[in-house]
């Protein structure tokens, strides 16, 4: 279609609606002359008359006929679009996709969701699980609206909203008998949820006392997995790995039973049912602190959706 044909069409349909050129240029606040050039300019770029002139009041030719009902189709879009951006502005309809860890999304964001969905329950939530770089790709094409992770996303190309800092604590089996030689070391599942952990004094575990236990490490790229081998590393021995996985919520099952030593967050030991088959250590937090943040990219349009999640999460208490 070329748009050319209905520039200026509020002229034309106000004139059509008073049936008369001078009441037509009073509503426009413009003069009769000027609303009769303007409509002689636009039929003239057409290649034919709209109104019919010899009538009294003024009618529509033939082709003036098929000019307004497209003038009105082209008027119900504008309107439907119209509500439609004022339903997405006021959040009363639209579609958010978050992507996560299935430890982030079952343990970090219901609290965020729950206010926003009690906020705004015509807006569609959709939640994808996956690890950090899948996140990352479908997050930089568009797939998914923000991501909350652990790893921190290239700057410049991601923006992030930092929510909070996260340990990661060395989470070992009661049954291994290296525990035997580290009880000033140990902690429990009350002492992380009470911070003691985080108490500057409270002593940080010599790694390498763990040289030749199994170890249940997520695969290669994780930014877990990427710390664990730095910390083994700093401690000069590499880790004797059972089994890589995806999710730390697997490894962490896995400890429980005795299958081998895991590097585990605080905030999932802080958010899961205590489990005293399992020791914890802190470790240097050099190599174990990190933030948790939501991210999206930083060239898109924030959505008005995206723009309320975010405020949400940040205002939240983790």
């Amino acid at each position: 279609m070329n748009d050319k044909l209905f520039n200026g069409y509020g002229y034309i349909y106000e004139v059509y609606k008073t049936k008369s050129f001078s009441r037509a240029a009073e509503n426009l606040f413009i003069s009769q002359s000027s609303l009769s050039a303007t409509i002689r300019k636009i039929e003239k770029r057409i290649g034919v008359e709209i109104f019919d002139r010899s009538t009294t009041p003024i009618g529509l030719t033939e082709y003036g006929i098929e000019y307004i009902k497209s003038i009105e189709k082209i008027m119900d879009i504008e309107n439907e679009f119209q509500s439609h951006v004022l339903q997405l502005e006021e959040l009363i309809t639209g579609q958010l996709s978050i992507g996560g860890s299935s430890n982030s999304l079952s343990h970090t964001l219901p609290p965020v969701i729950s206010s926003f969905t009690r906020l705004y329950p015509g807006v569609s939530l959709r939640l994808i699980e996956g690890g950090s770089y899948q996140l990352e790709k479908q997050l930089s094409e568009g797939i998914l609206d923000l991501v909350i992770d652990n790893r921190i996303f290239p700057e410049g190309q991601f923006s992030r909203v930092p929510l909070f800092k996260e340990l990661l604590m060395l989470a070992v089996p009661r049954s291994c008998k290296v525990n035997e030689e580290l009880k000033d070391f140990q902690l429990t599942a009350d002492d992380i949820m009470h911070q003691k952990h985080k108490q500057k004094d409270f002593p940080i575990v010599p790694l390498n006392y763990f040289s030749q236990e199994p170890f249940l490490l997520l695969r290669s790229g994780n930014d877990t997995r990427q710390r664990a081998e730095k910390l083994c590393s700093h401690y000069g021995f590499a880790p004797k790995i059972v089994l890589k996985l995806d999710q730390q919520m697997t490894a962490y099952s896995l400890a429980c039973y005795g299958v081998g030593l895991t590097f585990i967050s605080d905030w999932v030991i802080m958010h899961m049912r205590s489990d005293d088959n399992l020791i914890y250590y802190r470790l240097d937090p050099e190599f174990t602190s990190r933030d948790v943040s939501i991210f999206y990219k930083s060239s898109r349009y924030l959505t008005r959706s995206m723009q309320e999640f975010l405020r949400i999460a940040e205002g939240t208490e983790f």
